[in-house]
């Protein structure tokens, strides 16, 4: 059996902590155990950057760091960005008492933790122990950098069939390899096997995946319940549940699952992340208020970190804010404004993740009464829109919304029209388009035509005839412009030919208006007119 200083020797270490007296203890340790090159970080951030730019063999991290990334964070980004190898170690240090604090880093598999306060013997006896284990599974392991599952699996039935004295690590590899390559009912199989001669957590939870994975879902969620039973603070387990809800259409149930999970293991920001959506579709805003706010602070420092989390917090805070200018709804725009003001700044060179913050500004302002304010953040919108190449069908609807929260229905109604003629609208945005279209009531339009018609009316009385007929033509594009604009309209086109002659165009379209007024009768205060206006029209017609 090789000696700790003979595997320690030629392996690249680093050593992180946030304390000086803490980090040269540890390198002194590990030089007096054999190690030949240690690397220190006093923080996550250097850490992650020097796993990112240097192949490390071993890492021994302090769970707690004063700043930027902790101990999990440096394994989810090591994890995440693949700096991290099968064969390589990873040791967390920790002297938190509480579970929930060392929950979120066991579920990202480091090899071993150390409690604070710690021996040299203490280190010597981990070291040894995880190496040894390291060693005897080199092939798997290597075979498991190169993502061969086909090795993997093959490597570790040799090594069962040899009589490994790690065969219960084997069995967990080979499991996890035999779901990877999709074959389910061996993995059923073995996982049966295991649990015959012994209940293992993660033998439960693979047992329960398989059942899952062959549409056997009654069954999985048995298992896991069991498992939960006995494990009560195995979260994937939960997480497990969740999938199954959500995929028998259980939303609500799914929720719940999580919100589980969370209070074992509050520190897991992708369950966080995942909650707060779940919550958000169930309409379930204190939850995902409160999932999404621990996600922007989990992730901040975290290669997760994402704009969804920001703007996804600011729209979950919506349902606190009213025109009332209550406490709630004080404390809940000036949270929504300050983290989108963050989003804008942390992501100011992606103009999408800008134009979405404006639309969710615009809307915060829109729901605190603040109407001018909203405005202009429609039309800041607006104009990051344009700018824009092939936007989303999604950006599209968020900005007819925004401009009918706005008041300006004739741009909603326009843009709507637009998204209607593609031709390659999702269902889900099919069913979003015809919830936007249904927001647009006929007293409101009635009101927006009249507030067009005054506009037209004002240029009219002035002799801006050219302005009179763009606001006319706004207002009568809604089928539900009254009989007074459809009339105020025929008399500016007329008044414009008469001014500048005849033109096929203003003629269509005031022929076009008299179709949708249709014939009056002698009754109606507005026959008169109706009469007279019809009269030029003819003879305008006489003209072309």
């Amino acid at each position: 059996m090789l000696s700790l200083d003979a595997m320690l020797a030629g392996k690249r270490i680093l050593a992180v902590d946030d304390l000086v007296e803490a980090r040269s203890a540890l390198k002194k340790m590990l030089t007096i155990l054999g190690a030949t090159e240690v690397d220190v970080a006093r923080d996550g951030d250097e850490a992650t950057q020097r796993i990112l730019n240097i192949d490390y063999d071993i890492v021994i991290s302090d769970y707690n760091l004063d700043k930027g990334r902790d101990g999990q964070q440096i394994l989810e980004e090591a994890r995440f960005t693949d700096r991290l190898k099968a064969t390589s170690t990873y040791i967390i240090l920790t002297g938190e008492n509480a579970m929930d604090m060392v929950m979120g880093a066991l579920e990202y598999e480091p090899d071993d933790y150390i409690t604070k306060p710690f021996t040299i013997d203490v280190v010597r006896k981990r070291l040894e122990r995880v190496l040894l284990i390291k060693e005897e599974l080199k092939d798997i392991n290597e075979a498991q950098d190169r993502h061969d599952t086909n090795e993997v699996v093959r490597l570790c039935k040799i090594a069962l069939a040899n009589g490994s004295r790690l065969k219960l690590k084997i069995l967990r590899i080979l499991g996890r390899a035999l779901l990877k390559q999709k074959a389910y009912e061996e993995a059923l199989k073995l996982y049966d096997s295991i649990l015959a001669e012994r209940e293992i957590n993660w033998a439960m939870l693979g047992r329960a995946v398989a059942l899952q994975q062959l549409e056997r879902s009654d069954e999985a969620t048995a298992q896991l319940l069991h498992t939960i039973k006995v494990h009560p603070r195995y979260v994937q387990c939960y997480d497990t549940l969740s999938r199954i809800e959500i995929k028998n259409q259980n939303p609500k149930a799914a929720q719940q699952y999580l919100e589980e999970a969370v209070k074992v293991s509050p520190k897991a920001v992708l369950r966080q992340m995942e909650l707060g959506k779940l919550a958000y579709h169930n309409q379930d805003f204190p939850v995902a208020e409160s999932a999404f706010r621990s996600a922007i602070r989990l992730a901040r420092y975290s290669c997760y970190k994402s704009v969804k989390n920001y703007l996804s917090f600011a729209k979950s805070l919506q349902y606190k804010l009213s025109e009332r200018n209550n406490r709630d709804s004080r404390d809940g725009s000036t949270e929504a404004l300050k983290v989108l003001d963050e989003a804008k700044i942390a992501y100011r060179d992606n103009p999408e993740y800008v134009f979405e913050a404006t639309l969710i500004e615009s809307t915060t302002f829109n729901n605190i009464g603040k109407k001018a304010d909203a405005l202009n953040c429609a039309n800041k919108a607006e104009k990051i829109l344009a700018g824009m190449q092939n936007p989303a069908v999604t950006h599209l609807l968020g900005m007819a919304e925004v401009f009918l929260n706005s008041g300006q229905h004739a741009k909603a109604t326009k843009l709507l029209g637009e998204i209607q003629q593609r031709d390659d609208l999702s269902r889900s945005e099919e069913r979003e388009l015809n919830r936007v279209k249904s927001e647009i009531s006929e007293m409101a339009i009635r009101q927006y035509t009249t507030e067009l018609n005054d506009k037209a009316i004002y240029h009219y009385e002035r002799g801006q005839l050219s302005e009179a007929i763009g606001y006319f033509d706004d207002a009568v594009a809604y089928k539900e412009a009254g009989m007074s604009v459809l009339l105020n309209a025929i008399q500016a086109k007329i008044s414009y030919m008469e001014n500048r002659g005849v033109d096929k165009k203003q003629i269509d379209d005031c022929k076009k208006l008299f179709e949708r007024l249709g014939v009056l009768h002698e009754s109606e205060e507005r026959y008169q007119r109706w009469v007279l206006l019809k009269n030029s029209y003819q003879r305008l017609v006489r003209l072309l």
